[in-house]
């Protein structure tokens, strides 16, 4: 707990004036509603003497105090609610920015996947806002309380310290309460999860649920989620607002023994009404800063294991990690070489001592089954994850020792699931190189072939392509992704699998592009298609993980083996 609350608490150090101004106008606050409560004694007793001139005196004084009280409440809360939302939003940054430099090894195996972790950027970064609000009250109120305690002990000392002796019960119901926070909001949270993730999966996979008439099975299935969790939330309220009648029960106990105490003095002479009315007001006052702690405190439970969950994200060792003294990404590199290379995701062996060397230049294609591991050969040379074992080396410098930056910024991708941000068609092939003139896209966009479908669209090079360019066809989209790559202008090309998905119409124009993107450049092929891969300096054929042949195309002919084998099957 103490961990999470410093963590919190480093996050509000950028805003340390606003919280002390908070702390001022609390203390102000606290101050003056205590000095109203106090006055109502002299104003009682001034109205049973009649007294009217020590009225007159006392009422602007009351004024004046109600007044203070409204301005710094209003500083004080308007300050909380604003720096709440400030840090809010540096912590999304920072989840934001996490998920981002996340290896591909986190991404693949996150139990409740990107609908779970949207979940904790939306709804856990709710409550530790709503959580950050409070935190106002958990500084004024306990300072109201003590004030207020104060004017009770002012007033009549022994009748406060008969009225206290319930302290103990209330603080026993609170740590009952934490106790049951601390067990069911985790699973409220990660049943909160698994429904945001069923809820993304309905809306990333509607074109399958509609083909496969699965409406009824997604729906079905958001009810069970949202049974869970609704049958936790049912326990967490019943938790939460069973301290609040306990608290008030014994608060209206209290109020009715010390009226009762209070008459018999003032009957026998030893108290005035004033006194009564002084120390009512003050005690019945308290019953707020009680309530508002308590709620705050439940609150609070919640806030720490939200924070908790945040910060097991942003503190998740799972990142690739860089050197410090890192060199740069050698311009004059002559060779790219894999020396027994493996790599192992989960139990299972997916790369086995793989050696491979690829020279400067070359067009090098990899083949194989799907699992084989051709994905993950190029995968690991962008560093996405690295090797469990061997090395990767640009002549003699292991990839390890470069700056991830730097590396990246040399390699080139095209995938078949192209990714098309939500925003122009200048915007998503000037994403290649922000550095570069935006006015270089279009020459980049007619070396790719898209220059003459983007001047047909309505908005041309301002067009948006819409949720991962679902406004375009396929063709198009890769078009633009080859635009994307040709303008980032990196040495090294990754072609995963870039015309597979394509008809046979749309894979003669995105070629057309990828020839164009090819010239004079390092690149990684990978296709399924033999045909298109048949100029290739190098041909890898992998299966289960290990290299079983290299050659020419018309060499691994001619050894009649793996890649003779997938070749007469594309044949037949």
């Amino acid at each position: 707990m103490l961990v999470e609350i410093k963590k919190l608490t480093a996050e509000l150090k950028p805003y340390k004036k606003s919280i002390i101004i908070i702390a001022i106008t609390g203390v102000i606050y606290a101050v003056a509603s205590a000095r109203i409560a106090l006055m109502t004694k002299s104003l009682f007793d001034s109205l049973s003497a009649n007294k009217h001139d020590e009225i007159i005196r006392l009422v602007p004084i009351a004024l004046g105090l109600a007044f203070l009280t409204g301005i710094s409440r209003y500083f004080h809360i308007y300050l909380m609610n604003y720096i709440a939302e400030c840090v809010v939003q540096s912590i999304r940054q920072k989840l934001q920015q996490k998920f981002m430099r996340l290896n591909l090894s986190f991404h693949n195996t996150y139990a409740a996947g990107s609908g779970g972790l949207i979940s904790r950027i939306l709804n856990d970064m709710r409550v530790i806002q709503d959580g950050l609000r409070v935190v106002a009250d958990v500084f004024l109120h306990p300072l109201l309380f003590v004030f207020l305690l104060g004017n009770l002990f002012y007033i009549d000392w022994k009748l406060t310290l008969a009225t206290f002796v319930m302290i103990p019960v209330i603080g026993g119901i609170l740590k009952s309460v934490s106790r049951s926070m601390r067990k069911y909001i985790p699973q409220e949270r990660d049943a909160m999860e698994y429904m945001t993730s069923t809820i993304k999966e309905s809306l990333d996979g509607v074109r399958i649920i509609q083909s496969f008439n699965l409406e009824k099975d997604m729906a079905d299935r958001l009810i069970k989620d949202s049974d869970k969790y609704l049958s936790i939330r049912k326990t967490v309220y019943k938790r939460q607002e069973a301290a609040g009648p306990a608290t008030e029960f014994i608060a209206t106990a209290i109020v009715l023994c010390v009226l009762l105490y209070t008459s018999y003095e003032v009957a026998a002479g030893r108290a005035t009404p004033g006194t009564f009315i002084g120390f009512i007001t003050s005690l019945l006052m308290l019953n707020q800063p009680i309530k508002r702690f308590q709620e705050a405190y439940v609150r609070i439970q919640e806030v720490i294991i939200s924070v908790q969950r945040i910060f097991s994200i942003i503190d998740d060792p799972s990142e690739v990690p860089e050197k410090p003294d890192n060199k740069p990404f050698p311009s004059d590199w002559k060779k790219i070489v894999y020396r027994n290379v493996s790599f192992t995701y989960g139990k299972e062996m997916i790369l086995k001592n793989v050696n491979l060397e690829i020279n400067r230049g070359e067009v090098v294609a990899l083949v194989g089954a799907s699992g084989s591991g051709k994905s993950t050969i190029v995968n690991l040379l962008e560093r996405f994850f690295d090797a469990t074992s061997g090395e990767i080396l640009i002549d003699d410098i292991n990839i390890q020792d470069l700056n991830l930056k730097d590396l990246r910024r040399n390699v080139a991708l095209v995938t078949q699931d192209v990714f098309l941000f939500s925003d122009t068609i200048e915007k998503n092939i000037w994403a290649g190189d922000y550095s570069r003139d935006v006015k270089d896209v279009i020459s980049m966009a007619k070396l790719a072939n898209a220059n003459d479908f983007i001047m047909k669209m309505p908005h041309g090079y301002q067009s948006r392509v819409g949720d991962r360019g679902n406004l375009l066809s396929g063709g198009e989209k890769q078009r633009i992704s080859i635009a994307r790559a040709m303008f980032k202008d990196a040495p090294l090309l990754i072609l995963d699998e870039a015309t597979s998905a394509l008809d046979t119409a749309s894979e003669i124009e995105v070629q057309k592009g990828l020839d164009h993107l090819m010239e004079g450049r390092t690149a990684l092929v990978i296709a399924h298609r033999l045909s298109t891969i048949q100029k290739a300096d190098k041909i890898v054929v992998l299966r289960q993980g290990e290299i079983v042949e290299v050659g020419s195309h018309q060499d691994l002919l001619a050894n009649k083996n793996e890649y003779f084998r997938f070749h007469s099957l594309q044949h037949t």
